[in-house]
């Protein structure tokens, strides 16, 4: 979380119409990216979690040096932003992979909720040191500080690994192999109506997000001109948005999931979302903004993210690892690449504003109709499994 407030800061020294063209270049490499992550984990899935956060740490060292000499900044800037996107998407995605592997449905049920919350907690202090250091250290020192937390996730993913040993039925996990086949995972997110179910709650989660990102970009660099004064403003806003979603996760994620389902509490967000892009359009100012960013991300990462991994435990272990990633990284860019383009092709026209809140409200019907309809096939699979329906 210490390389949101960077990146978003930095981009925003150019112009910001051009972050369309950063969305298509994000798809671009992730589509690039899959296949080589569906041939690494064929052998040893769960090696791969940490050797993967070994060369993010060591590739934000390089950004470091790059920055901190001043190295082409423009171009330094814009592949700075693709690579922070890269690295937001992939990190977490392999991380929960590996707990959708290593844990059943019963265990996730109970736990997603507090490890989400522990994982807030690291989110919570990127944002806090981003803000108390960068007037010291500068935009590039931060970097520094995100390579050391990578380091430390390291470690954490040997404990779970180590106590996932303890767990029921962890050699039978273990044992099964991952199958041969960089596209493997693509395809089984085709082949899948549960899978594409969860493709469609991406894709819409990726929209409304950007519709949002892209109405802050043009908000902030109008009343925030200075790169130092936007990175504290960035990381203001997360710090706020991460200790709410601790509270969220904490107390209220784990009761919800067991009482409701995934469903239920998955569609919150669509109802939080659709609310905040009208309220944009009616009043596009940065105290609007502030209240919007920080209730979506809450309930989006405080409620929606432990309740879409839960939709994880119950495939195989190979979509796991695969199909997940496919569904974390591509389809979540490629809802980024679209909407972006229809997001500046609706708000040039005359009556953009008009235009946005008819597309925003049929996405949210849409995205309300497939978080229900995974919560009951959530349940239908889990009813097929060793453990009992709560």
């Amino acid at each position: 979380m210490c390389l949101r407030p960077v990146r978003d800061a930095l981009v925003l020294d150019g112009d910001p119409n051009r972050l369309p063209w950063l969305f298509t270049a994000n798809f671009a490499v992730f589509i690039a990216i899959a296949p080589l992550w569906g041939m690494a984990v064929r052998r040893s899935p769960r090696r791969v979690v940490p050797i993967s956060f070994h060369i993010f740490a060591v590739v934000s060292l390089v950004f470091f040096a790059l920055i901190r000499q001043n190295v082409a900044p423009h171009v330094i800037n814009v592949v700075f932003y693709i690579w922070a996107a890269v690295h937001n998407q992939f990190v977490v995605s392999v991380f929960w992979s590996l707990l959708a592997d290593v844990l059943g449905p019963g265990a996730a049920r109970r736990l997603y909720g507090p490890i989400s919350a522990g994982g807030t907690v690291g989110a919570v202090g990127g944002p806090l040191l981003t803000k108390l250091l960068v007037s010291h250290v500068g935009v590039a020192g931060v970097l520094v500080i995100a390579a050391l937390f990578l380091e430390l996730a390291v470690l954490g993913t040997f404990q779970i690994k180590r106590i996932a040993k303890t767990m029921p039925l962890a050699e039978e996990h273990e044992a099964q192999p991952i199958a041969q086949g960089a596209l493997n995972g693509l395809r089984d997110v085709v082949r899948s109506p549960y899978l594409m179910a969860i493709a469609g709650l991406v894709f819409c989660t990726a929209t409304a997000a950007t519709f949002v990102y892209l109405a802050q970009a043009d908000i902030v660099k109008v009343a925030l001109p200075d790169r130092t004064a936007r990175t504290d403003y960035f990381a203001t806003v997360d710090l706020v948005q991460q200790s709410a979603t601790f509270v969220v996760q904490l107390l209220l994620a784990a009761p919800l999931l067991r009482w409701l389902g995934p469903g239920i509490v998955m569609a919150v967000l669509p109802v939080v979302q659709c609310a905040g892009i009208l309220g944009l359009e009616a009043s596009p100012t940065l105290t609007v903004l502030v209240a919007v960013q920080v209730t979506s991300r809450t309930v989006a990462f405080g409620l929606l993210r432990p309740a879409r991994e839960l939709l994880f435990t119950v495939v195989s272990r190979d979509e796991k690892y695969r199909a997940k990633n496919v569904l974390d990284t591509l389809v979540y860019r490629l809802g980024d690449f679209a909407s972006s383009w229809v997001y500046i092709g609706l708000v040039s026209v005359a009556a953009g504003g008009l235009a946005l809140t008819l597309t925003t409200i049929p996405l949210t019907l849409i995205w309300l109709a497939l978080a229900i309809g995974l919560g009951v096939a959530f349940r239908r699979r889990l009813s097929l499994t060793k453990e009992p329906v709560p």
